[in-house]
């Protein structure tokens, strides 16, 4: 779990160590002073104050304060123990599903999911490739983008994948859930994707292992990739299901980034909120 997500590509090697420090003892990082974590980390202060600052802080001591905050947090609320009583359940479930909503969406690159939110609502249609429990997020979104008129469909295997986007273009979308980031079918089908230049999103519990899997034949900086953060435990005994809750969030924020940016969407929701109310209360439209 760390506290602290920033792609590798962004930093250089020494900004690599002291992020590395950061999420691998952020004990040692609160507890010691500017020189004491410099020297573990081969720096000089001054470098460290300037990484700090690139990282999105005012000074050393700003993050010193976030890191604790984060890593206490985690430690109250990501700590995850034993199942044998339903208190301890409750915990762990809990603890998944805060870590999964939190994480995910404080890795979200703001530009990026604005971009891919655009596409969506200019895409003459939109497919859905998920298996198994991500049939779960993927029908809730396509049902999401048809009470606005986007055209969506899921599907849950390769074949009816191909059959349904064989005329797709550049002006359509493809959207993939994979938790493992190496599911075969998954993988032949965003390749088969790409080869047709179709615009595509990628969500993956594993952005490592699906870039390794995907980077001989897709050029992968050419296509959107979100990782969905989940706790990597074996106390976590269904873990198909508990990357669910990262899947629905993105596509919730998706699909609210689209709606809060076009007016006739929000007239619309408030008119069909003002229908409901008047047949709930008072028994007509």
């Amino acid at each position: 779990m760390k506290i602290i997500n920033l792609e590798d590509g962004k930093l250089n090697s020494t900004e690599s160590s002291i992020l590395n420090l950061i999420n691998n003892d952020p004990d040692f990082f609160c507890t010691h002073s500017i020189q004491e974590v410099s020297k573990e980390s081969n720096v000089s202060p001054s470098t460290m104050t300037r990484v700090c600052q690139k990282l999105g802080f005012k000074s050393f001591k700003s993050t010193q304060m976030f890191v604790y905050e984060k890593s206490r947090m985690q430690s109250g609320y990501y700590k995850l123990g034993e199942d044998n009583t339903i208190e301890e359940i409750i915990h762990n479930v809990r603890g998944a599903g805060i870590y999964t909503i939190n994480e995910t969406l404080n890795s979200i690159d703001v530009k990026e999911i604005e971009e891919i939110s655009k596409k969506i609502y200019s895409s003459k249609r939109v497919i859905i490739f998920g298996l198994e429990q991500q049939q779960i997020s993927a029908s809730s979104f396509v049902l999401n983008l048809s009470r606005i008129n986007i055209m969506a469909q899921n599907v849950s295997n390769i074949h009816n994948y191909v059959q349904r986007t064989i005329f797709f273009d550049e002006n359509d979308f493809a959207i993939f859930i994979t938790r493992t980031g190496w599911t075969k079918e998954i993988l032949e089908s965003i390749k088969w994707t790409y080869n047709k230049n179709i615009p595509m999103l990628v969500l993956t519990a594993d952005r490592e292992i699906t870039i390794e899997q995907l980077e001989k034949e897709v050029d992968v900086t050419k296509i959107h990739m979100i990782e969905t953060q989940t706790i990597s435990n074996d106390k976590i005994k269904y873990p198909s299901i508990s990357s669910v809750p990262g899947e629905m969030i993105i596509f919730d924020l998706i699909f609210n980034i689209i709606v809060s940016q076009n007016e006739k969407y929000r007239e619309m929701f408030k008119k069909t909120a003002e229908i409901s109310l008047n047949w709930n209360f008072e028994g007509k439209f």
